[in-house]
């Protein structure tokens, strides 16, 4: 995409802009050598062309942003390069994994680029992340069909059709706590089977990370995501049985038995963190549209028992120096007291 140059009244950045454009050279940056290494083991010849696909829209996208960041003579984030990856080590994940990996992928995208594009300003940015979001929706998209060519897409349960449009007349409508509750709306529905597909995605991804990380301590905390992410699905698995609903499929056979890591302790603990913060927003999102009660309940534990997962795994970046400090605003206290 052609960027237009700055005009002599030079806009400066907001901090939605900088935070924006900072999030995404760090997740484009992350995702690279992810795909270079899907793209060294990936067998099945279509999820090699999204590989590809996905592959030069993310190199593209790196290039842009870091021209964005010359122009505007802001520090360019470290972020993550081909050294954190080991092109050499055999398989860890499945092509079917992969293919996962890389609709999710679209779907965080869509989700992010979406909402820099609404909270911009400045002409430039907002061309930047439509132009982004098209190329997150072309990716979902491919890779949506191609699950669907290989009968690999999760769908969601089916629901019989009333025979006419009702009104709620009773208050136990949100009742979850005793007594006879209602069944599951199709929105509670939706949003349970994207939290246990989400979650057994992450749970995959952690297995994979928990037996090639270098260090026992990285090792143990992946395995505590495992359990964390486990326990969430056999939540929202009860739910959908009670309303005599199938569970979305999981992914634990997708990991072979490889120890090698293909990547550096640093980026997988960034795309575990990039995980739960996935993860919280999702489940955010479903507390505010889930009017049961009970789902309520259900939904603050989990965001409880990710965002505590999620502190003690920046609290490990920053230990091991891997934490990369994002714009912030001035601290003007600190300043006056230094003067």
């Amino acid at each position: 995409m052609n960027q237009k140059e700055l005009s002599p009244h030079h806009i400066e950045l907001t901090s939605s802009e900088i935070g924006a454009l900072w999030a995404s050279y760090m997740s484009e940056s992350a995702s690279k050598p992810v795909l270079l290494y899907f793209n060294q083991i990936v067998e099945d010849s279509e999820i090699k062309e999204l590989i590809d696909t996905a592959l030069a829209k993310c190199t593209e996208h790196i290039a842009t942003l870091t021209k964005f960041f010359a122009k505007e003579k802001y520090p360019l984030p470290i972020g993550f390069s081909e050294r954190d990856v080991n092109m050499d080590a055999p398989r860890l994940f499945s092509d079917s994994f992969i293919l996962y990996f890389i609709r999710n992928f679209g779907k965080a995208a869509i989700a992010a680029d979406g909402m820099a594009l609404t909270m911009s300003a400045r002409k430039d940015i907002r061309e930047l992340y439509y132009h982004y979001l098209t190329e997150a929706c072309e990716v979902e998209d491919m890779a949506k069909e191609i699950e669907l060519s290989k009968g690999l897409f999760v769908r969601t349960p089916y629901l019989s059709k009333p025979d006419k449009a009702t009104m709620v007349d009773h208050q136990g409508f949100l009742r979850g706590w005793f007594g006879e509750r209602r069944t599951l709306t199709a929105t509670e529905i939706s949003h349970i089977s994207m939290n246990y597909s989400n979650n057994a995605l992450g749970k995959t991804l952690l297995m994979g990370f928990s037996q090639t990380a270098a260090t026992e301590e990285l090792r143990s905390h992946f395995v505590r995501g495992i359990n964390i992410a486990g326990s969430i699905m056999e939540t929202l698995r009860r739910l959908l049985e009670e309303c005599s609903l199938p569970s979305p499929t999981t992914w634990d056979t997708e990991v072979t038995d490889s120890t090698v890591s293909p990547f550096s302790d640093k980026l997988m603990l960034f795309h575990v963190n990039s995980l739960n913060a996935i993860g919280l927003g999702n489940i955010g999102g479903s507390l505010a549209l889930s009017l049961r009660r009970d789902l309520s309940a259900k939904y603050l534990k989990m965001m409880k028992d990710i965002g505590s997962y999620a502190e003690d795994s920046a609290n490990i970046m920053i230990k091991n120096n891997w934490f990369e400090r994002p714009p912030q605003a001035m601290n003007r206290e600190y300043i006056t007291k230094q003067h």
